[in-house]
């Protein structure tokens, strides 16, 4: 019972040596201003637990906006290893769909020479076909 009356008075006591040793520092002043100085000294350290508080969820606020952050540069970060190998994997693709492209493309301009050449012979075997013919034709008319 008696401990919270002492707990009590040593806080008023140090609050009031507090607004002391606070009023010795600005001076001597006229009597009235003392008690409002006194005043205002313990109301400002009756703030204090207040600052504290709001400086704690300050901070706090802060640590959660940084963990936030970081997750969240984690997941960029993943997400661009992601994006990489889908990109190396699409450039993978469209190499082998350039080399199928060109491999066709000889192909058909293989085919197109195969096909002009064979053309070509026909047309020759009956030119000359008829150019012994009429060779021939000619060489029996003179004997």
């Amino acid at each position: 019972m008696y401990k919270p009356v002492i707990s009590r008075l040593i806080r008023v006591t140090l609050v009031l040596t507090l607004a002391g040793i606070a009023m010795g520092t600005t001076g001597r002043q006229a009597n009235a201003n003392y008690i409002s100085n006194l005043y205002d000294n313990i109301q400002q350290f009756s703030e204090l637990p207040q600052e504290v508080n709001n400086l704690k969820n300050s901070y706090n606020q802060t640590m959660e906006e940084l963990d936030r952050a970081r997750l969240n540069a984690e997941q960029l970060q993943q997400q661009n290893a992601d994006l990489a190998e889908q990109n190396r994997q699409l450039t993978q693709m469209v190499s082998q769909l350039q080399e199928s492209e060109a491999a066709r493309s000889r192909g058909v301009e293989r085919l197109k020479t195969v096909a002009l050449t064979a053309i070509m012979l026909a047309v020759l075997y009956f030119v000359l076909i008829r150019a012994l013919r009429f060779g021939m034709r000619r060489m029996n008319r003179l004997k």
